[in-house]
């Protein structure tokens, strides 16, 4: 299909240059008595014409219709003919951008318009050539421009139709561009018109100033080109998505070079691999076909990455650099890009990739690539700083011991996954995964050990959970894991996680770690809830109260008898561990870094289960729940931290504030009594410590110097009993 476009271009565009030199000859008699001089004059003036296109937003024109409109007129047809026909050849050798083909058909284009605009003019005045500037002239010099214009537009469009680029909306918007060109012309054309009736040299000098108009109109184009570049790569210094920036991109270099296809590539992690990252229309991404190009294929682009220059191919079947490809998909469809412009993307003197532009049409990309390379490189800088933004987000993101995502990232991705679960009925379940006996890890070994276990069990469970996945450290020795799954297939993958990490040894210093279970619990979306933070609670649950608290070691799935034990302490009333874990995660997540904590401890309290018995024990700690939990407000969070010990947290309470409530809970607990019996009272003295603690991460931060914080109370108790 290819070769068959481009012999029907071709045989047209030979087709219309035959016809129109067949047309010139004719007039050759008539040539010889014009001025050669004259001639030389329009030739140059032609040329320089042709030499300083004006951009336009789909296509590039000029303002050489001005000298056949004047020629004709002032000596005939065969002036105008010749001097479009010598100025075709000269510009592209002038230019080194010669192609045979393209300057025959613009030769032949050009004389069949000059021929239908002689018969136009004749309409008016029976003649051309030696005319005065009368109405009758002026009018015929109007319409036959007209004429001009709408025949040169005809034969454009023709061969567009060959070879399947003709779009009306781009045709008609270029008819309107010329007809402009056509208006700035026509004063010109008059006043060469006038100075040849008295001097028949002082007529191509008295339009001369055109062609500085010509140049005037460019520059202003180009300079705006140059503005529209620089307002969009600093609409594009606050977007870090790459995506984004590289359609911008190709938008951009697309109406810059008026290319057919932009294309831009950039290197992999590897810096061997092109990966195409946008295609520019969209509509050609399919009949492009191309997504990577290997090294090893080398070609153009490959070229322009290693030595970081701009290469220009006016025509791809000639330069044995390309590397052509094959649509296996759509081989009838894939369009014949004969011409392409390759611009580096470097930044740092590193590459980051290549803008490419191809066209339909040979020798097309002749102006803007300073532009396009200016753009290039802008572009490469913003693709470096949106590289740098997702690494420094993608740290934001991470665990720092085990490089997995954290709980903060964890939450945003439960709320997409659970919303989009219920909004197109998709399942998606939620995996807590907690390391039995973790603490004795850390206790046994240091701190250093414990991350290694922390690293293994983590690298373990993105091995098994398979790349649709979501796996979080959710805090301390807790994993949080989302799946595309509903719950019995979610149920199957926990199984396997949790026999792999029976079996793993972790190396550590010469010792090898081992005994190492997890306890696991299961929640899925929609059969246990259809809310984000509603489903981890239970996920939660289940990995708690289903799992770690009937034994350890097994995976447990979410039932609703979990619900009440996951909220309170049945003893004392107050919320269970495990509870105010979930809401200190929740207030760190809103960005409560300040929290006082109070530790509580009921000193001898051995001795009243030993001589009440362990019913009365029970009795006391539960009285002593209901004082904490009347001296405290509803925001404020108390648990039994185990024991007889309790915790308080207070959210960014103030040093004053937790000394005066530590004080009127200690106070209300000493002075209470406690009816264990029909005449026993027993009075409970109370040991509490108290601390502001500042800047904490997370909730395990936290609950490590809890733990700090009753081993020091401990101590203090000890000290007293001795």
């Amino acid at each position: 299909m290819e070769k068959v476009v481009l012999r029907r271009q071709s045989a047209m565009s030979v087709l219309f240059g035959t016809l129109g030199l067949i047309v010139a000859m004719l007039y050759i008699p008539q040539l010889l008595d014009t001025n050669w001089f004259v001639l030389l004059m329009l030739v140059i003036l032609a040329t320089t014409l042709e030499m300083l296109p004006i951009p336009m937003r789909q296509s590039l024109t000029t303002l050489v219709p001005v000298v056949p409109m004047a020629a004709m007129v002032v000596s005939g047809p065969a002036l105008a003919m010749w001097t479009l026909i010598i100025a075709a050849f000269a510009t592209p050798l002038v230019m080194r951008e010669w192609n045979f083909i393209t300057a025959y058909f613009n030769a032949g284009q050009y004389t069949l318009s000059v021929f239908f605009m002689a018969l136009t003019f004749r309409l008016f005045q029976g003649h051309v050539g030696r005319d005065k500037l009368t109405t009758m002239v002026l009018l015929g010099v109007i319409a036959s421009s007209l004429v001009f214009l709408v025949v040169n537009h005809l034969f454009i469009n023709l061969l567009n139709a060959a070879r399947g680029t003709l779009e009306f909306s781009s045709a008609v918007y270029v008819l309107f561009a010329d007809l402009l060109n056509i208006a700035i012309c026509l004063p010109f054309a008059f006043l060469m018109i006038g100075a040849s009736e008295t001097n028949s040299i002082m007529g191509p000098v008295m339009i001369l100033p055109i062609v500085i108009l010509a140049y005037i109109l460019r520059v202003h184009r180009l300079t705006r080109d140059l503005q529209i570049v620089h307002q969009a790569t600093t609409r594009l210094t606050t977007e870090f998505d790459r995506r984004a920036i590289a359609e911008e991109a190709a938008r951009l270099a697309q109406k810059l070079t008026l290319a057919d296809i932009v294309v831009i590539f950039v290197l992999d992690e590897t810096g061997r691999t092109l990966v195409r990252e946008v295609v520019y229309p969209e509509d050609q991404a399919l009949a492009y076909g191309l997504e990577t190009i290997p090294e090893s294929m080398g070609g153009v682009v490959w070229r322009t990455i290693r030595s970081g220059e701009f290469i220009y191919v006016p025509d791809t079947r000639k330069d044995k650099r390309v590397r052509w490809f094959s649509n296996e998909v759509l081989k009838d469809e894939v369009p014949s890009l004969l011409s392409m412009a390759v611009f580096p993307m470097q930044a740092h003197m590193t590459a980051q990739g290549a803008i490419v532009c191809y066209a339909e049409r040979s020798y097309a990309f002749t102006y803007h690539t300073q532009y396009v390379s200016a753009l290039a490189s802008q572009v490469s800088v913003l693709f470096e700083n949106a590289r740098l933004y997702e690494e420094l987000h993608e740290r934001t993101r991470r665990d720092s011991a085990t490089g997995l995502y954290n709980y903060r990232y964890f939450y945003e991705e439960l709320s997409t996954r659970v919303s989009a679960s219920v909004a197109q009925g998709v399942p998606v379940s939620v995996m807590i995964v907690d390391i039995d006996f973790f603490k004795k890890f850390n206790d046994t070994y240091g701190h250093l050990a414990g991350d290694a276990v922390l690293r293994e069990v983590g690298r373990l469970l993105q091995k098994f959970s398979g790349e649709d996945a979501f796996v979080a450290r959710y805090g301390g020795e807790e994993f949080a894991l989302l799946f595309p799954l509903g719950r019995t297939e979610t149920y199957e993958v926990a199984e396997r996680i949790r026999e792999a990490v029976r079996q793993i040894s972790v190396e550590f210093h010469g010792y090898r770690l081992q005994g190492i279970t997890v306890s696991i619990g299961i929640a899925s979306c929609p059969e246990d809830s259809d809310t984000d933070r509603d489903l981890l609670l239970k996920a939660d649950s289940a990995m708690y109260w289903g799992a770690k608290q009937r034994g350890r070691n097994r995976t447990a799935v979410y039932t609703p008898e979990f619900d009440v034990q996951l909220f309170v302490d049945n003893l004392t009333g107050l919320y269970t561990f495990h509870m105010v874990n979930i809401r200190v995660r929740e207030e760190v997540i809103r960005g409560v870094t300040r929290w006082s904590a109070i530790c509580i401890d009921l000193v001898q309290f051995g001795h009243v289960n030993s001589a009440f018995g362990f019913e009365v024990g029970d009795q006391v700690l539960r009285q002593t729940g209901m004082i904490i939990r009347e001296c405290l407000r509803h925001d404020e969070l108390a648990c039994r931290y185990g024991g007889d010990e309790m915790l308080i947290l207070l959210p960014e309470v103030s040093e004053a504030e937790a000394e005066m409530i530590e004080e009127r809970v200690v106070s209300a607990i000493s002075s209470y009594r406690f009816q264990v019996g029909d005449s026993v009272v027993l009075n409970v003295q109370v040991k509490a410590k108290r601390h502001v603690l500042e800047d904490v991460e997370g909730g395990a931060d936290l609950f490590n110097r809890v733990a700090n914080l009753f081993s020091e109370l401990q101590d203090v108790a000890g000290q007293s009993m001795a």
